[in-house]
């Protein structure tokens, strides 16, 4: 059995837009994925609400990625993916960076998921998802330029994902709509989501097939 790690932020935790409640199994998009990769596929979820890159916040302890990146892989070895789709909360008002701050943030995550599989001698390929862009929120924590900044993440991880040999998803090109907040996925993005992975790693499986 195949193995994939998702590791995120409130959109892989599955955050209904609105509520804060957490949308169901099947409706999350690391549901779609399972569903669509089959029985071969375990999908180990590790959303958390808040996760940065590597920028620590005073009012919503705990949250950065980069503290976690490393106990998270030991726990779920041995694995043929990790997916990383992080950067939306980095551009909240209070963490005062821009686009390239929080890709330099990306950067060291992705140094350091790659210390710890080499160092446990695991082939595992990384999928580098650029979040989708927020909207104009009513959330005090973004604001105008909070929506520019995570328009520009995309660029910045794009240059990422080819310096590190990552595969690539722009979540945005897939994703035209968020949930009624701005921020979060609705339903139908989870399903987006969910199927355009599907077809990377399955695209990407018959690749190493054949080599």
């Amino acid at each position: 059995m195949r193995r994939i790690l998702c590791f995120g932020d409130s959109n892989t935790w599955g955050y209904i837009p609105g509520t804060g409640q957490r949308y169901g199994d099947n409706d999350r998009w690391t549901g779609v994925l399972a569903r669509e990769l089959g029985n071969d596929y375990r999908i180990v979820e590790e959303g958390l609400n808040g996760r940065t890159t590597v920028f620590s916040d005073l009012m919503e302890p705990e949250r950065c990625g980069i503290h976690h990146i490393h106990p998270v892989i030991l726990s779920h070895l041995p694995l043929d993916y990790l997916i990383i789709m992080l950067g939306t909360n980095d551009t909240k008002t209070h963490f005062h960076i821009n686009a390239m701050e929080s890709g330099y943030g990306m950067e060291e995550l992705i140094l350091k998921a790659k210390y710890v599989l080499q160092n446990k001698k695991a082939k595992t390929q990384i999928i580098l998802v650029a979040p989708v862009p927020i909207e104009k929120s009513n959330d005090v924590m973004f604001d105008e330029d909070s929506v520019y900044k995570s328009r520009e993440i995309p660029r910045v991880y794009y240059e990422i994902a080819k310096e590190y040999h990552c595969l690539f998803l722009e979540a945005g090109s897939i994703i035209t709509k968020l949930g009624n907040d701005g921020i979060h996925f609705d339903k139908e993005a989870h399903r987006k989501l969910g199927e355009a992975l599907s077809v990377m790693i399955k695209e990407n499986d018959e690749r190493r097939q054949m080599q």
